[in-house]
């Protein structure tokens, strides 16, 4: 049988369903995906199949014995002073200790038989952890997540990437047949996404994640699940597969749907003029024909093609800054960063002018954050150190999505910069946001929702310079795309931290990186410094794939470092731009869709169906070559 089987899943908010009638089956070693908008119920769904949400009807058949491991969309909690191995021995030391009081308890008479009974089950679930390896193996798993040698660091001060991956280790200590994730790559820079590609891909267990992230998905996943209309239907493949299935279908149900148009609308007229001929002629023999008629009109409008719908309502993001006059928008200069003795950044800085984008790049852990919260909370024109220009109007989005009161409802929240209730509508309507959404707290809102907020949050405060620390974490990649092009039409200044390659070859015109502990600046655009830099640092970036046995620089001594270098930029820079090619024709095909163009859409997914294949083919010889 299936390791997990759903039939006839539903879950309803308020009376109304969420999604309803979902059969899903998860099989043995096999990866997939989970796709769809923000707010179409992933996370619930997610939340149910681990067990942590019971409000739902259907039915949820498991294996017999099955393991399941689950890691959430939000970093975890940590205790005060837990360290990373601490964290993922937390369920092994948790069992021990109990283990240790029903031992006690067995040398009590009047307990002896009960605890004895629960000593020899909890000892199973013990033994099928190695509950006594605990700790090797969670100095072992560090190593592989690219955390060797911090395990007595304290959880609390990783980033929010290496919080994210810790959850998956822990998830991993429990030898799950089937992980749970849901968007596991967030907060993880391009290295750690590298790296989780291949550590997802290479895991022996079934993996069923929650992922706006498409590389990720491409790489990872061999089915996808969409959910949609409060369906969920599966499709063959990889993300790309479903996007090109999706296209091809909804091209050919359209043309299905243009030719049931043109019968009913002969049909229609044909119906018209035997009324005319009806009432002009009371001859029992027209009324039957128009009966007829209007019976078959009826039967062909039920049967008839629904017209194809993508689900594409885009968010129409818009940032309208007032212009500053100012020729610098921020100089940062001899900036450092310690927490107690571990030293973040060493004095250092960098200057943006009014009008630049700019990327800020470096591993998880390096200070980006850190530095981004810095700016926003101390950079004024006064500041020797963080000095920011004076007409300057600072938009901030947190990694943390921190920046709202959790307890003011939406509409509150913003009607500190519109007036009316109306006006705030009207703004955060083109964020995707309807009347309902005015009186949700913030605090009850999605990841993907409070991104929005926060976006909508730097428009409406009218801010000539963004400061956004991870801005497309937990979008859907519709939005994600409308962020772009909203930011490419800004005429203002942009300081963008992010782990989406797409989106800063996109934004960014010139790159700060961090390297040993310091700012550096690289005078091009974020490719061409992937290109010169990224790639080249790449086989040191990707120690944790390296350990983990399948790393790209596993061979890099075969051309010596240079060739590899040379090698990995080439295939990187031709990947990218058929991936950005692909990307251009979905776009083009789903626009031709929804304005019933439905034969250009059916040559643009022949296109697309040829860009996949030439995708396909680099990625096997890039894997060939490594």
């Amino acid at each position: 049988m299936s390791l997990l089987e759903t039939r006839g899943l539903r879950k309803d908010f308020g009376g109304l369903p969420l999604f309803e009638d979902v059969a899903m089956a998860m099989e043995s070693g096999h990866k997939y995906g989970i796709v769809g908008r923000n707010g179409c119920g992933k996370t619930t769904l997610i939340r149910i199949l681990a067990g942590l949400d019971d409000d739902f009807s259907g039915r949820i058949l498991k294996a017999p014995g099955l393991r399941l491991g689950y890691v959430p969309q939000k970093p975890p909690d940590f205790l005060d002073d837990e360290t990373g191995a601490q964290y993922i021995c937390r369920d092994a030391l948790s069992m021990r200790a109990e283990l240790e009081r029903l031992g006690e308890a067995m040398a009590d008479p009047e307990r002896a038989d009960r605890a004895m009974e629960a000593y020899a089950a909890l000892r199973d679930d013990y033994d099928a952890i190695d509950g006594d390896q605990a700790e090797d193996m969670a100095v072992r798993l560090l190593g592989r997540i690219g955390l060797g040698g911090r395990e007595h660091t304290p959880a609390l001060s990783l980033s929010g990437g290496e919080k994210n991956v810790l959850a998956l280790a822990r998830a991993m200590m429990g030898r799950p047949d089937l992980l749970l994730l849901d968007e596991p790559g967030n907060h993880l820079d391009v290295a750690g996404l590298a790296w989780l590609e291949d550590y997802l891909a290479g895991l022996p267990c079934a993996v069923l994640m929650v992922s706006h992230d498409r590389r990720l998905l491409d790489r990872v996943v061999d089915s996808v699940f969409e959910i949609e209309n409060r369906c969920v239907t599966r499709w063959s493949g990889n993300y790309s597969a479903y996007r090109l299935a999706r296209l091809r279908e909804s091209a050919g149900q359209g043309q299905r749907w243009q030719a049931d148009r043109k019968k009913l609308e002969r049909l229609e007229a044909l119906v018209k003029k035997f009324e005319q001929i009806a009432r002009a002629r009371p001859d029992p023999a027209w009324g039957r024909r128009l009966r007829a008629r209007r019976s078959q009109l009826a039967r062909e409008r039920e049967n008839a093609e629904q017209r194809p719908d993508l689900g594409t309502q885009d968010a129409r993001v818009s940032f309208q800054g007032e212009a500053s006059k100012a020729d610098l928008a921020v100089d940062v200069h001899s900036y450092a960063k310690a927490y107690g003795d571990t030293v973040i950044l060493k004095d250092s800085g960098f200057t943006i002018l009014n009008g630049e984008r700019v990327a800020l790049v470096g591993p998880n852990g390096s200070g980006k954050t850190s530095f981004i919260r810095d700016l926003v909370e101390r950079g004024s024109w006064d500041d020797d150190t963080l000095r920011v220009g004076p007409s300057m109007r600072l938009g901030y989005c947190a990694q943390d999505q921190g920046v709202f009161d959790p307890a003011l409802s939406v509409e509150d929240a913003f009607l500190k910069w519109l007036p009316t209730r109306a006006d705030v509508f009207k703004h955060l309507s083109t964020f995707l946001f309807g009347w309902d959404d005015l009186d949700k707290a913030c605090g009850s809102l999605s990841g993907g929702e409070l991104n929005r907020l926060q976006l909508a949050r730097a428009s409406a405060q009218r801010a000539n310079f963004l400061v956004l620390d991870e801005p497309t974490n937990h979008l859907d990649i519709p939005t994600r795309e409308a962020v772009e092009d909203a930011l490419d039409a800004f005429e203002g200044t942009v300081l963008v931290v992010s782990h989406d390659r797409y989106f800063l070859e996109k934004v960014a015109g010139r790159v700060v990186f961090i390297e040993d502990k310091r700012f550096v600046e690289y005078e091009g655009s974020f490719s061409e410094w992937w290109r010169d830099v990224g790639a080249v640092a790449r086989p040191k970036l990707a120690q944790a794939a390296e350990l983990d046995g399948r790393a790209r620089a596993r061979k890099a001594g075969t051309g010596g470092a240079g060739s590899w270098a040379d090698k990995d930029a080439d295939y990187d820079r031709r990947i990218g731009e058929l991936e950005r090619r692909r990307s251009d024709l979905e776009r083009k095909a789903a626009l031709a869709i929804e304005h019933g163009r439905f034969a250009d859409a059916k040559r643009l997914a022949a296109e697309l169906d040829d860009c996949a294949r030439g995708l396909d083919e680099l990625w096997k010889r890039w894997g060939a070559a490594d």
